[in-house]
């Protein structure tokens, strides 16, 4: 009888590289309901709940982003020393058959060992431009698997690259993997159009001191809308002090659970432009400004925004545009005031989703397991 495969995806720094495990991890063991299936971050409390609360075994793995200066670079040897030494004993100890890299800055300790040690591994990239360590080891990959075709010109010839289609979290799947774009209408509620602001679960500094400011500036207009705003963690009450002193209704929260269940009743999002939320724009059907994250220095928000615009014409808004709140007003104000926009970015949208993604990515770990005879995966439903 052969043995169980033990599964490690590797992610973290952001939920956004949690989610599409989640998602891909619920197909194998859909395949496959013995599977072992680990999901690898960063050690962040929010990480740990939410994959525990996915049923799904966590490791955390020491790690942090590149140091923006000499004073953060003592520090970032050192825990990516441990971040190797981990992941060279989390592989040896749990026996792991495949690691899957989702991205992010957890992911690369994870793969680097996998690599020494001649275990099978798949990365996932969802961004239109490739991290460089997606690019440094997707030649010795078992499948490289694409959100964009375009990508596929920035890797080596010689990775096998799979045009699989974005991933979003589990719940958008199961909301509108079956017919993309699938939001209610009419709103239920007072009939107001709502707009949702995300702002990540680190808290995107500009757009909380911005958006109260934006929405100020755009009057009576905005006060026909109800406001959701995510401001992240330790961003609460400032961001909601704001909104009160800007005079602007407008229910601010640390952190969306539940995005895919709001995401059936917005009318328009302000978000990042991360490869996950593009996954969930396209399969939630959502009009959207985007906002690339201005701490980012690898220009791969720039990137996603860009191709996104030119795909569904949703308007991109920059803090190097100059001051944001008078980008964001300028920005959102065709969109507040013209539904018929705003359902045109919708349905071009709703055109780019792919519900099938973590199945195909799902399909292209159990070849790389070498199980051509397992059952058919279930599509996103």
């Amino acid at each position: 009888m052969p043995k169980t495969p033990h599964i490690l995806i590797a992610g973290g720094g952001s939920l956004g590289c949690v989610h599409p495990g989640i998602s891909i991890a619920r197909q194998l063991m859909e395949r496959w309901p013995a599977v072992d299936v680990t999901i690898a971050g960063d050690g962040r409390a929010i990480e740990r709940h939410t994959v525990r609360g996915a049923g799904l075994r966590y490791a955390a793995m020491p790690s942090q982003p590149a140091p923006a200066s000499l004073v953060e670079a003592p520090s970032y040897i050192a825990r990516r020393a441990a971040g190797c030494c981990v992941a060279n004993w989390l592989l040896w100890e749990q026996d792991i058959d495949l690691v899957v890299s989702i991205g992010g800055h957890a992911a690369g300790p994870v793969v680097r060992a996998a690599r020494a040690r001649r275990v099978p591994y798949v990365l996932v990239e969802q961004s239109s431009l490739p991290f460089p360590a997606t690019r440094s080891h997707a030649a010795d990959a078992s499948s490289v698997c694409v959100a964009f075709a375009e990508t596929s010109a920035r890797l080596p010839a010689e990775a096998a690259v799979r045009v699989t289609g974005g991933i979003g979290r589990p719940g958008f799947e199961d909301d509108f993997g079956h017919r993309p774009g699938g939001r209610l209408t009419p709103r239920p509620g007072d009939g107001r159009p709502r707009l949702v602001v995300l702002g990540g679960i680190a808290g995107s500094t500009s757009l909380n001191t911005a958006m109260p400011a934006a929405l100020e500036r755009l009057g009576d207009l905005a006060k026909g809308w109800q406001v959701v705003h995510q401001s992240g963690s330790g961003w609460l009450t400032a961001t909601q002090d704001r909104y009160n002193a800007a005079g602007v209704p407008a229910v601010v929260v640390t952190y969306i659970d539940e995005l895919a269940h709001l995401a059936r009743e917005a009318d328009l999002v302000i978000a990042p432009p991360s490869g996950s939320i593009m996954a969930e724009l396209a399969l939630a059907g959502l009009p959207s400004v985007l906002v690339p994250d201005s701490r980012r220095r690898d220009g791969l928000h720039e990137a996603n925004a860009r191709m996104a615009a030119l795909r569904t014409g949703c308007p991109i808004v920059s803090e190097r545009d100059g001051d944001l709140a008078i980008s964001l007003g300028e920005g959102l104000r065709p969109l507040l005031a013209d539904a018929d926009q705003r359902d045109a970015i919708a349905r071009r949208w709703a055109r780019l989703a792919r519900p099938e993604a973590s199945a195909l990515v799902a399909e292209a770990c159990w070849e790389a397991l070498g199980w051509h005879a397992a059952p058919r995966l279930r599509l996103a439903a």
